[in-house]
């Protein structure tokens, strides 16, 4: 009787372990099936092999990027898909091969770019046991990328960079196109050239890349600020002294900065400033090419190239007998001007730009501006033109807490300068940056009337304006 109840009890034991196994076994399958919905739910392509190609794995992401099911893969070795065609460059091989992690593009017929990364697998013993390869469309991608090079070939065909030593001189603005293009005309010639423009255009940066593009490039290029030195002592700055010239005279005499010029360019900026009496001197030196030091008798030949600029109106300056008007049309033989910033709304971006590039290399920073900011950057006067944005952009990235900067960062909003006198209310920022951006648009709308217009002087490209006058209810005057 023993025996039968030992023998049941083993019984008993028995079916309880295989009840224990057969549950095991349940839960096993449960996460396998879960695990293949897992994978077969990714948007990506799952592909796994042995060590020897086999096809062990496909997700159904299959059927998408080749209109094959997994049935067509699995139990098939990766080099027989290869040979039949079905796979035409396999990333697999490659990780088979070097037992590294490898990754390429491939394109299939139905127009689809995918990339697909395989990785390795290795057991305990660091041999080769699994590849497991990705696979993404990157079609949409491929395709921005296309346009985006599109656009930056369009961008650098309507750009102009012109440059002397580490200055550059940088448009997209038609009539400061005008200007360098001419520029490069006359470069080569002998001409007297004047460069008309405010303050801060950038003439000292003109004429010294017309003097790089003429054949005395490899000569002096002398600078001569006509309002920077004091008036009793420009001439003898300009044309040197003989010893003994006057009292404090240096006793061996000195050359002036038109005998250091000799064989290349003297560039007389801010002309307008220079003395009356003083411009009978620089009327002889136009015209001759010779002058007399200061104290001196002899005739000094010279051979210079005279570029000259100004931000006055000369013309006025004539009317009201402060300049020659003799010595303005000896100089005034190639006339050039440099229009303000504000003339050119276009290189404001452009040059915003290209001085965070240069002010973030500089200084070893990461410093960007968001578009809203740049909208209120590109609307401003400028009034100091290139030489104060080029400062207001080292500013901002000397001074910057965050990466990325918005509109509350820049000291031209807290110091209420954007145009019309638009000021910050205490609002949300969100509200405010709204308010801020159709501010922007209303005003760009009056000034330009069509959005292709808009796009153009703002930088952006016309979906954009279209979409943000649609957001903000805002009457579209024409899309030409």
């Amino acid at each position: 009787m023993m025996g039968v109840d030992k023998y049941k009890q083993q019984i008993h034991d028995l079916l309880h372990v295989n009840a224990s196994l057969q549950e095991q076994l349940d839960i096993s399958l449960k996460k396998i099936k879960e695990l293949t919905q897992i994978l077969n739910s990714s948007y990506d392509e799952i592909f796994v092999t042995d060590a020897n190609g086999n096809v062990l794995f496909v997700s159904e992401s299959c059927k998408y990027f080749t209109g094959l099911p997994p049935e067509a893969f699995i139990n098939k070795n990766i080099r027989e898909l290869v040979q039949k065609g079905i796979i035409k460059e396999s990333v697999t091989l490659k990780t088979m091969k070097t037992q590294t992690v490898q990754s390429i593009e491939q394109y299939y017929p139905n127009g689809k770019t995918v990339l697909a990364t395989a990785k390795p697998v290795f057991d305990e013993e660091g041999k080769l046991y699994r590849i497991v390869c990705n696979t993404r469309d990157i079609s949409e991608l491929v395709e921005m990328k296309r346009k985006l090079s599109e656009i930056h070939s369009l961008q650098q065909e309507n750009k102009i960079i012109l440059t002397a030593g580490k200055q550059k001189f940088i448009t997209q603005s038609p009539n400061m196109i005008s200007t360098l293009q001419t520029a490069q005309k006359v470069a080569p010639m002998d001409s007297s050239i004047f460069i008309h423009g405010e303050s801060g255009v950038g003439k000292g940066v003109l004429a010294r890349i017309i003097h790089e593009h003429s054949p005395r490039k490899n000569k002096p290029f002398v600078q001569v600020n006509c309002g920077a030195i004091p008036v009793t002592l420009l001439e003898a700055e300009l044309f040197g002294y003989e010893a003994g010239a006057f009292t404090g005279a240096n006793k061996h005499g000195k050359l002036g900065l038109v005998e250091l010029a000799d064989g290349g360019t003297l560039f007389l900026d801010e002309i307008g400033e220079m003395p009356l009496e003083l411009q009978v001197k620089i009327l002889h030196l136009v015209q001759e090419k010779s002058f007399k030091k200061v104290g001196g008798t002899s005739e000094k030949q010279v051979d210079i190239r005279i570029i000259s600029a100004t931000n006055k109106n000369l013309l006025q300056m004539i009317e009201e007998k402060t300049f020659r008007q003799d010595l303005y049309y000896r100089l005034h033989v190639v006339p050039l001007r440099i229009p303000p910033l504000r003339e050119r709304k276009q290189d404001i971006l452009v040059l915003t730009d290209y001085f965070l590039e240069k002010f973030n290399r500089k200084y070893s920073q990461r410093i960007n501006i968001d578009e809203n900011a740049k909208l209120f950057i590109q609307l401003q006067e400028w009034r100091g033109n290139v030489r104060e944005l080029e400062n207001f952009i080292e500013h901002l990235v000397v001074t910057a807490h965050k990466p990325l900067l918005s509109i509350e960062d820049l000291p031209i909003a807290m110091d209420n300068r954007i145009q019309n006198d638009f000021s910050f209310k205490k609002i949300p920022l969100k509200k405010a940056v709204e308010e801020t951006e159709k501010h922007v648009l209303l005003y760009a709308l009056s000034k330009y009337k069509t959005t292709r217009k808009m796009a153009k002087a703002l930088g952006v490209n016309q979906t954009t304006i279209m979409r943000k006058l649609r957001k903000y209810k805002l009457k579209l005057y024409g899309t030409s």
